[in-house]
């Protein structure tokens, strides 16, 4: 018979081993694969993607953990495909060359090509989590919404796509002008975002002007002969003067009748070179009340040899009443301009050029007839093409007025279009806003 004490020691030393075995397979099938779950999932939440649970047995832990690490490389795999969708986006639009950014509601800039942070002068690394405001005027608050067109405000009030020119500052402190196409974008998640494409204008404005000498310069017959005609005159008053001056026979009245003359031509000469300055000054865009009989007067008188010579009779149909359009005074001279020279190369046989005008409460219609060969139809949508020329006296041009002509008049908030006749003849309608009745 075995003493009292074995059996208690013998129930102890089994549930030892009971406790050590229950322990082995708790500690393999539970508290392992929670602690390489938990490893995993903690790399993972700390950006290695590449963490997995690696657990290869049969239990439900271990099939737990292997649903993890399928979890986690579909997680992996849509990541990556994002992240390769992400710098697709940020390619194409860095393919523009035009400025592009993307707003939240707020401003908060998120997301900017490299055009964009080249315009500013700053690196696209400091563009991104800044506000529009903030970024591109260097302003510590919102625009007004009453004293800029802001395309932020507009879209959230209007829902509709906004063009507006505006000033943005350098980072020198410097101002650009640029043209701003912002339109609405509802993202996923229902957010309204703003899509801006910012065109640099100081590029444009530079080719403008270059076009407008050279359209100065085909006006060089014209200008010498008005300037020739009154020089003339003061040179033969002048020979006269000299001439009595020389006899001693100067009279006092006749003297005074000279120089009076004299001071007539001179005012001719300085009107003309006054009318040639109005058209080559170089304007930033602004905006400004021009008056329309002014404008497309002087510029007509600056044609007028070349009228003359070419057989053309010119007919200015205006209103009696003062009409004003909202354009920069020198560029809408110049559209005028090269409207009046494309009518003149349309008819070298010579012909009747037509200038009238009309208005409504908002918009004056400037129209601009020719009775010459017209415009085929084949390339009717082709004239406001850059570079494409088709001159019915045989002069090859350079085939950029009618696109100068487009974005100026655009850029004011008009329009421009032409039409034509089988016939023959050709015109062209420049709507301009109107200021208001003054």
């Amino acid at each position: 018979m075995a003493p009292v004490w074995l059996i208690p020691l013998c129930a102890f030393i089994a549930a030892a081993i009971a406790f050590a075995i229950a322990w082995r397979l708790s500690r393999r099938q539970a508290l392992l694969p929670v602690k390489a779950i938990g490893a995993a999932s903690r790399a993972i939440l700390g950006g290695d993607l590449s963490a997995r649970a690696g657990l290869a047995g049969t239990g439900e832990l271990d099939i737990l953990g292997q649903s993890f690490d399928a979890m986690a490389d579909h997680l992996k795999g849509t990541l990556e495909r994002l992240k390769e969708q992400e710098g697709f986006l940020q390619a194409l639009i860095d393919a523009d060359p035009d400025g592009v950014r993307v707003l939240a509601s707020d401003g908060t800039i998120l997301m900017a090509n490299k055009a964009y942070a080249h315009m500013l002068g700053i690196e696209p690394g400091n563009v991104l989590g800044k506000r529009c405001y903030e970024s591109s005027h260097g302003r510590s608050e919102p625009c007004a919404p009453t004293l800029i067109t802001c395309p932020l405000h507009e879209i959230a009030v209007n829902g509709l796509p906004v063009k507006t020119v505006q000033a943005i500052r350098l980072k020198g402190g410097l101002d650009r002008h640029v043209e701003v196409h912002a339109a609405p974008l509802v993202a996923s998640d229902g957010r309204l975002l703003v899509v801006e494409s910012i065109r640099d204008l100081a590029s444009d404005i530079r080719f403008s002007h270059e076009q407008k000498l050279s359209a100065i310069g085909q006006l060089a017959a014209g200008v010498a002969h008005e300037i020739r005609n009154p020089l003339a005159s003061v040179r033969l008053a002048l020979q006269s003067l000299i001439k009595q001056g020389e006899a001693g026979r100067v009279n006092i009245d006749s003297l005074m009748d000279y120089l009076r003359l004299v001071d007539s031509q001179v005012d001719k000469c300085i009107d003309v070179t006054t009318r040639l300055l109005k058209l080559s000054v170089n304007q930033s865009g602004q905006l400004q009340i021009v008056p329309l009989r002014t404008a497309i007067e002087e510029t007509v008188s600056l044609l007028s040899f070349e009228a003359e010579k070419n057989k053309i009779e010119v007919s200015l149909n205006l209103p009696a009443k003062e009409l004003s359009v909202m354009a920069a005074d020198g560029d809408f001279r110049m559209v005028m301009l090269n409207l009046f020279q494309n009518a003149f190369h349309a008819m070298p046989d010579g012909g009747k050029l037509t200038v009238s005008a009309s208005a409504d409460d908002k918009w004056v219609d400037i129209e601009v007839a020719d009775n010459g060969i017209g415009i085929k139809p084949d390339m009717m949508s082709r004239i406001f093409q850059p570079f494409f020329s088709s001159r019915a006296d045989g002069v090859s041009g350079s085939g950029i007025g009618l696109t100068i002509c487009k974005g100026i008049v655009e850029r004011s908030g008009g329009a421009i279009h032409a039409v034509s006749w089988p016939g023959g003849g050709a015109k062209f309608i420049v709507r301009l806003p109107r200021p208001g009745l003054l």
